[in-house]
């Protein structure tokens, strides 16, 4: 079992530290239209991140994207430790949106041996114990901080990144065709295999089913254009969902809340069902 110890949380951003003593033999596959900042302490255990695994290692520095479809698998009883960062991006100007995170937005990233990020993440859950006249203000400027050394380290060498095989092929057409019809017997039919081959291909690959998958991926299509002030039926159609009844009661089952419940956009958004 997880247990979350948390530092702050505000509007805009999150830090956690994550432990758990016991193995977990389940998983749940989620996203955000945040991003998730990892540092590795100390486990066994298992991410999944768009169809591809990763076992980190301590001092492994993990940052996942808004929309990335991901899980944590516990591996063994061993004490499993992480710290944990959530932040919108209008946390940052757009300037600095375009010059610093555009380049970690597109794919998952992992980076190895940073042990001294350490200390950034101390620093920033220093903030939890400011005063609120400032906290914002630290809490942003030591955010920045940690993205300015990301996009360094970025920059200084390539990342390991999940990509290749047929199922990055399939998760790749869904991604981009979300408006559109889309099937488990059309997709077999589209990538020549059986609904079953591809079922339990996908089932091993992913995590999750490809119509939980799917949905997913609308609901947090969906969420983005609410967070813009679209209307919630003009939303729902965007994102490929053909009946706004049934996308309703699918969205109140995921989020505890209606479309139109501001409340429902704290971080983090996905999944208050259990059902995923």
């Amino acid at each position: 079992m997880l247990y979350q110890e948390e530092s702050f949380k505000t509007e805009l951003a999150m830090y956690t530290r994550t432990r758990s003593d016991a193995a977990d033999i389940e998983y749940k596959m989620h996203c955000h239209n945040s991003y998730e900042i990892y540092y590795m302490i100390e486990g066994n255990v298992t991410y999944f991140l768009e169809g591809t695994s990763y076992k980190p290692r301590p001092g492994s520095l993990i940052i996942i994207p808004p929309n990335c479809f991901h899980g944590l698998q516990i591996m063994d009883d061993s004490e499993y430790y992480r710290l944990r960062i959530h932040f919108v991006p209008e946390l940052l100007s757009q300037e600095e949106r375009e010059k610093i995170l555009e380049p970690l937005a597109s794919d998952w990233s992992c980076f190895e041996e940073q042990f001294a990020m350490e200390w950034y993440f101390k620093a920033l859950e220093d903030c939890g114990s400011y005063k609120k006249e400032i906290q914002d203000i630290a809490i942003r400027t030591q955010i920045l901080a940690i993205l300015i050394r990301i996009f360094a380290i970025y920059s200084a060498r390539d990342s390991q990144k999940g990509r290749g095989g047929q199922i990055q092929e399939i998760i790749g057409y869904i991604n981009q065709n979300l408006d559109k019809p889309l099937t488990l017997e059309g997709l077999a039919a589209r990538f020549y295999m059986s609904k079953n081959h591809l079922t339990a291909i996908f089932k091993r690959t992913t995590g999750t089913t490809v119509a939980r998958y799917i949905l997913y991926k609308r609901m947090a299509r969906v969420r983005r254009e609410l967070i813009e002030g679209i209307p919630a039926a003009e939303a729902a159609a965007k994102a490929g969902f053909g009946d706004y009844s049934s996308f309703f009661r699918a969205y109140k089952k995921m989020f505890g809340a209606a479309p139109s419940d501001r409340r429902a956009a704290a971080l983090p958004d996905m999944d208050r069902s259990g059902a995923f």
